[in-house]
C-alpha cells in the first residue's frame, strides 16, 4: 500500500492492523498526526514500513517487535519520542535484505543506538 505525497490528514486507523497480508506500507510526505497504532504489530507479513515526513507523536510501539520479517522502518521527520524497541532493532538487523534500513530522528528526539539505527536525522 503506497499512498505517498497525498493530502492525507488525521490519524493512522487502528483497522490498518487488520490488513495482515500487507508486505509494505508507505504513507510519507502527508500530514498524519497522532500515534502509531499498536495494531501495526499485527501486520506479521510486513517487510517495509515508511512513515517519514508526517506529524506523528508518541513513542514507537513495542508491538512492532512482532514484525519479524521487517527489513525497512523509516520514521524520521516526525515528533516521535522514547526509544526504538530492541526487538525492532533485532528484526531489521537480522534481515538478509541488502538495503535494510532503520531511520529515526535520533539526533534529537528518539533514542536509537548506532548498532540499531542505520541513519539518524
Amino acid at each position: 500500500m503506497w499512498l505517498d505525497s497525498n493530502t492525507i490528514t488525521g490519524t493512522l486507523p487502528t483497522e490498518l492492523g487488520l490488513l495482515t497480508e500487507l508486505a509494505s506500507v508507505s504513507l510519507t510526505n502527508a500530514t498524519l498526526t497522532g500515534t502509531i497504532p499498536t495494531q501495526m504489530g499485527d501486520l506479521t507479513n510486513l517487510r517495509r514500513l515508511w512513515l517519514y515526513n508526517n506529524q506523528l507523536t508518541g513513542t514507537i510501539p513495542t508491538q512492532l517487535d512482532q514484525l519479524t520479517k521487517l527489513e525497512i522502518l523509516e520514521l524520521y521527520h516526525n515528533s516521535l519520542t522514547g526509544s526504538v524497541p530492541q526487538g525492532v532493532c533485532t528484526n531489521v538487523d537480522s534481515s538478509a535484505y541488502q538495503f535494510k534500513s532503520l531511520t529515526a530522528d535520533c539526533v534529537s528526539e528518539v533514542q536509537c543506538s548506532k548498532s540499531c539505527c542505520t541513519q539518524c536525522y
